[in-house]
Parts: C-alpha cells; sequence; structure tokens
C-alpha cells in the first residue's frame, strides 16, 4: 500500500475541511487524509497540544492545517465561525467527535446519558446547523462518522449505540433537505478499530475478536479515512443519504 506521501491525488485542493475530535484515531487520520489530498485541514478538539503537534506536523510537509482546540458542545458556532474568518469558506464537515459512558443500562444515569447524547448528537446538530451557510455556498458535504452498534447490541453503551443511531437518522434527513443546494451528507459505520481507545484494553481483547470478523483482523484508522475522502469529494457526487459500513464484514452475519 502506498504511503500518503507517495499519493498524487489531489482531489481537495482549494477546498477547506472541518474535522471535529481530531486529535487522535480515525479523526486525526481523516484529517491526515484530507491534508494530503490537498485540503486546508482544521483540526478541533479538546486536547490542544496534541492538535498543534498534528497540525505543525503537517505543515512541516508543506501541507495545510489549522490547530483550533474547542469543546464542541459549547463552542460549535465559535469553531465555524473561526475557520471562515480565516480560510473564508467551508467544503468539508466530518463530524467524528464521539464520547461514551461504558456502563450498563442499569448502571447509566441520566447525566452520564445526557452527557454522551451532548457530544455525539447534540453536537452534531450544532456544527452542521452553524456550518449550512458555508457548506450551501460551495455546494459542499457533511460526513458523520457513526458505529457498528447501531445495528449490534453487544457493542459499547445504550447512550452510545442510541446517539449514534439518532446520528445516522439525523444524517438522512439532512440529505433530504439540503439536496436542492448541493449539499450532499453520508455517514461511514466502523466496526473494531485499532485506537488510541482501546491502548488499555488487554491483549487477549483483541485475540477474542479476531475470530468474529470474517476478514480475520481489526480495522485501521486509515482504512476509514480512505473511505471518507472517496465519499467527501466530488467522485461520490452522487452519493447522498446512504451508511458505509467498514468493519470486515461482521455485521453481515
Amino acid at each position: 500500500m502506498k504511503s500518503l506521501a507517495e499519493m498524487n491525488s489531489r482531489r481537495f485542493s482549494g477546498k477547506v475541511a472541518l474535522v471535529t475530535g481530531s486529535a487522535a484515531g480515525i479523526g486525526a487520520a481523516i484529517g491526515e487524509r484530507l491534508a494530503y489530498e490537498g485540503a486546508s485541514v482544521v483540526l478541533t478538539g479538546r486536547r490542544a497540544e496534541l492538535l498543534e503537534s498534528r497540525a505543525a506536523a503537517l505543515r512541516d510537509e508543506g501541507l495545510d492545517a489549522l490547530a483550533l482546540a474547542g469543546d464542541i458542545t459549547t463552542d460549535a458556532e465559535a469553531i465555524v465561525d473561526r475557520t471562515a474568518d480565516h480560510y473564508g469558506r467551508l467544503d468539508v464537515l466530518v463530524a467524528n467527535a464521539g464520547a461514551s459512558a461504558g456502563r450498563t443500562i442499569e448502571e447509566m444515569t441520566p447525566a452520564l446519558w445526557r452527557q454522551v447524547m451532548a457530544v455525539n448528537l447534540d453536537a452534531v446538530f450544532e456544527m452542521v446547523r452553524h456550518a449550512l451557510p458555508l457548506l450551501a455556498a460551495v455546494r459542499g458535504n457533511v460526513l458523520h462518522i457513526s458505529s457498528i452498534s447501531t445495528v449490534s447490541g453487544e457493542f459499547d453503551d445504550a447512550a452510545y449505540a442510541s446517539s449514534k443511531a439518532g446520528v445516522e437518522a439525523f444524517s438522512r434527513k439532512l440529505a433530504l433537505e439540503w439536496a436542492a443546494t448541493g449539499i450532499r451528507s453520508n455517514a461511514i459505520r466502523p466496526g473494531l478499530i485499532l485506537t488510541e481507545a482501546f491502548s488499555s484494553m488487554p491483549p487477549d481483547f483483541f485475540e477474542s475478536q479476531i475470530p468474529l470478523i470474517p476478514l480475520r483482523r481489526i480495522g485501521r484508522p486509515e482504512e476509514i479515512a480512505a473511505a471518507a475522502a472517496f465519499l467527501c469529494s466530488d467522485e461520490a457526487a452522487f452519493i447522498t443519504g446512504t451508511v458505509l459500513t467498514i468493519d470486515g464484514g461482521e455485521s453481515a452475519k
């Protein structure tokens, strides 16, 4: 497989992409991929130092990246406004940031439930609401990062699964309501992806999961990023309102 530096695709030249939750994991991989394909990338999240480190690394390679630290549950409007002030446009919004309570229904409290919903669903609405005028001006698009938990009850907690199901429904409704403006809205539904979020898991966790995946391996953030780049590019100009599952075949069972 070619490295990002070896790729010649410039599908996003002249475009601006804003990626939430891009300090690490899938969000960081998507931001990097879009930058290598020519986009001016805005990385946003709560971990300021890590965001700036990633943005600086991209700039060192001659790419255009801006780190904007913020909490999407309270700073959505400010993040979008600062992006517009800096670049004058917004072509792609990737709603990737997510949170999980990691509790059973019995253990879940209303406060934990609301905390997860605030990040995974409410903030998505706020980011999209403030970004729509900018996206409509350039016939841009929104990509939502969902989860296999929307169709498999054995993954993660009820708040997380419910919020991600809501994100998929919101994405479809957004696609329908704003199609006339040229805005597209799609979602990616990842399965088990090897990210920093699993760094504390014991080694036997992955060993137990691999037999459940038909392709017999864990996914990589770069694989989600590759699909994201396609869905956000003009090559996917006739794709909207869809959910792409990337899980090694697990949900096909």
